[in-house]
């Protein structure tokens, strides 16, 4: 599975977003559990990996070194990473707290804000290495820069018709341009994957993240399986989702 990808399953998340929210099963321990300790791993290997940088070091440790690659800073990848990451795991945290709100219950809203507050200083972390590391071009930072404003506006744009009804704003990237994308939505309702909408949106979002450079390198296992957890937690109904990832996740049964 490739870097770009992980934007299809955000999109994907945000479409379906209503038949999340709407059951009324509560999420199984396990899966809240598997979430957080898969989440936890990734920080501590995102912020290891980030400190050897910022001190000059280099990664050695193999299992570390897929998705970096030959010939580009360690720190550009570990950083596209994040930042593509991220998209994901804000559109989950809202995805979260909308169910529980929704549900009139306050069960998962500590794990997720958890794991929320942890990526943000990760991605915090990132930022200052990329601006203080040497081994990064002008072409690089300019990169990294393009990348960081095509998430933080996608998520914002994703988001916005769930933040909306469940006053969940804090979660935006900027909250005055996700309100002003929800106003823009003719009928400010949530994005339906059987919409034309839908269909533009995740046109756009593969031009935007196209499979190229560092969005073709492959992900982390810990990726793979929180896409897979996070998908697996949609209605077994959900047809559409099969249909738009086709291979890409739901292929891999085994861990």
């Amino acid at each position: 599975m490739k870097l770009a990808y992980l934007t299809e399953v955000a999109a994907i998340m945000a479409a379906h977003s209503q038949m999340f929210i709407e059951q009324t099963d509560e999420m199984s321990s396990e899966a809240v559990g598997d979430y957080y300790v898969l989440s936890r791993n990734r920080f501590n290997r995102w912020m290891r990996d980030l400190t050897d940088l910022e001190h000059g070091f280099s990664i050695s440790d193999p299992l570390h070194l897929v998705g970096l690659i030959a010939g580009r800073p360690a720190t550009r990848a570990i950083t596209e990473q994040i930042l593509i990451n991220e998209m994901i795991v804000r559109i989950w945290t809202v995805l979260l707290l909308a169910r529980d709100v929704n549900n009139g219950i306050d069960r998962i809203r500590p794990v997720a804000r958890n794991i929320y507050l942890g990526h943000l200083s990760v991605r915090h972390k990132a930022l200052g290495v990329v601006l203080a590391d040497d081994r990064m071009t002008p072409k690089d930072l300019l990169a990294i820069d393009q990348l960081r404003k095509s998430t933080e506006r996608w998520t914002d744009l994703l988001c916005c018709s769930i933040m909306g009804p469940y006053n969940l704003w804090e979660f935006a990237f900027d909250k005055e341009r996700a309100m002003e994308f929800l106003r823009d939505r003719v009928d400010q309702a949530g994005l339906s994957h059987r919409s034309r909408s839908w269909v533009l949106i995740l046109a756009g979002m593969r031009h935007s993240f196209q499979e190229t450079d560092g969005l073709s390198a492959p992900i982390h296992d810990d990726d793979r399986r929180l896409a897979r957890l996070m998908l697996n937690s949609f209605p077994e109904d959900a047809a559409e989702m099969t249909f738009w990832m086709g291979s890409r996740v739901r292929e891999e049964k085994q861990c």
